[in-house]
């Protein structure tokens, strides 16, 4: 078991932002605070990536998850709430009492990573000695697992490609739909 001292207290601070970020994305109903939580739970286990000495896997954590997938949340968010009756409610989402949970665990990780960088001679690592990098990582993924590897990107080209065929499906059905539309109206002003 883990004794409490400074170099853990870092490690604890970050999963207690996690904690209460993931909490305020469940209990929140408006779609924007429940993201910007998520974001800030996301850089917490980021952060607690970095502090356990897997830089590689914290830096994915970042750039995967907090950067393309919640921006991607956000954009369909903000193309479902179209109209001119949501303006109101969108001047709600700007208020200071919605930034100010998420700015104030925001500086907890940003003074965790501080200290933690600052604070020690290797920067990274501090409760686990041994540093993963992306080349072990990489070894790993592929001798260890590389069948878990294959089967895992044979689902997503089978995901790929059911999503591109039950789109064109949907696109055929949409102009089959719009030509007898058309041959219809074309066929009544015939008939006047």
């Amino acid at each position: 078991m883990m004794e409490l001292n400074i170099a853990n207290l870092g490690f604890y601070a970050l999963a207690l932002v996690a904690i209460v970020a993931s909490f305020r994305v469940i209990v929140h109903t408006n779609p924007v605070h429940a993201i910007l939580s998520m974001i800030v739970s996301l850089l917490a286990v980021a952060g607690i990536f970095f502090y356990l000495g897997a830089p590689f896997a914290g830096v994915l954590e970042i750039i995967v998850y907090a950067g393309a997938i919640l921006v991607l949340f956000v954009f369909v968010i903000m193309m479902l709430n179209l109209g001119s009756q949501n303006h109101q409610t969108e001047k709600q989402w700007m208020s200071s009492s919605a930034w100010a949970m998420p700015t104030c665990l925001m500086i907890v990780i940003a003074s965790v990573m501080i200290g933690m960088i600052g604070g020690s001679a290797e920067g990274l690592g501090q409760i686990n000695s041994e540093v993963v990098d992306a080349k072990a990582v990489g070894i790993h993924l592929f001798t260890q697992y590389v069948l878990l590897v294959e089967v895992a990107a044979f689902l997503l080209l089978g995901a790929l490609v059911a999503a591109y065929h039950l789109g064109k499906k949907a696109l055929d059905d949409e102009n089959i739909s719009h030509f007898q539309n058309q041959s219809i109206t074309t066929n009544q002003g015939e008939d006047v």
